[in-house]
């Protein structure tokens, strides 16, 4: 069960220094004068929020966006009584950037796969820090163009790629989301999983089954672990 923004701890007085904060270097953050991220420093706020509740949600004023210090979420929205997953995003991330900056409201909800940490600046600052760093603008416009080009892609894989090319694609993406790591903690259930690619659950455990057969992955409970990660990279048709 989803729970509405539920926050552990939100505190201005214990936020982390950008400057020091390992992900940093993967942000848009990375190229911020030291002039920025003074601004960034005082104006933030630091959140520490609650597995399964939802950061923000449909339709809710997008008075800000959300940087991804720690964990997993996943980006949906319901419609007509199903529920489409659009994004996993992990550490370093920027979340409810593109409604905070191009419109009023949130397009998607927000949901915490785990115990989240995270920033959020208000729109006004990050309007103004666009205007005066010439360096944080340019990697404004690059994760925008970047957001733009991740939902081409998706339409593109969901309208014409089989559902083992959208299966090995989504775990390479969720291997990304985990640092790296090739042991895959479940912490989004089958249906979910399948609803980001486009098919019935049915349809998903027979291709994840299939890979286990092929000693691509091995399937642990709530764990997948993967063996073969050039196979997926084959399968998945990343260009």
């Amino acid at each position: 069960m989803v729970v509405k923004s539920k926050v552990i701890k939100e505190s201005k007085m214990e936020s982390p220094d950008c400057g020091l904060c390992p992900t940093r270097n993967h942000s848009i953050l990375q190229s911020a004068n030291s002039e920025t991220l003074e601004k960034i420093n005082n104006g933030k706020n630091f959140g520490i929020y609650a597995k399964n509740s939802l950061i923000f949600k449909t339709g809710d004023p997008a008075t800000g966006f959300y940087f991804l210090k720690k964990g997993l979420v996943r980006s949906f929205k319901q419609s007509a009584g199903k529920e489409q997953t659009f994004h996993i995003r992990g550490p370093g991330d920027w979340i409810g950037f593109r409604d905070a900056l191009a419109g009023d409201v949130y397009f998607h909800s927000t949901e915490c796969l785990e115990d989240v940490e995270a920033c959020f600046i208000d729109k006004i600052l990050a309007q103004h820090l666009i205007h005066d760093d010439v360096n944080f603008q340019t990697e404004v416009f690059r994760q925008m163009a970047k957001e733009w080009r991740e939902s081409e892609t998706q339409v593109v894989s969901l309208g014409t790629k089989q559902v083992h090319s959208k299966l090995a694609e989504l775990l390479l993406t969720l291997k990304k989301g985990s640092g790296g790591s090739s042991e895959l903690e479940l912490k989004i259930t089958r249906e979910v999983l399948a609803s980001i690619i486009g098919t019935k659950t049915e349809t998903l455990v027979r291709a994840l089954t299939d890979f286990k057969n092929r000693d691509i992955v091995r399937v642990d409970k709530n764990r997948i672990i993967i063996n073969n990660t050039d196979a997926l990279l084959t399968l998945s048709e990343i260009e």
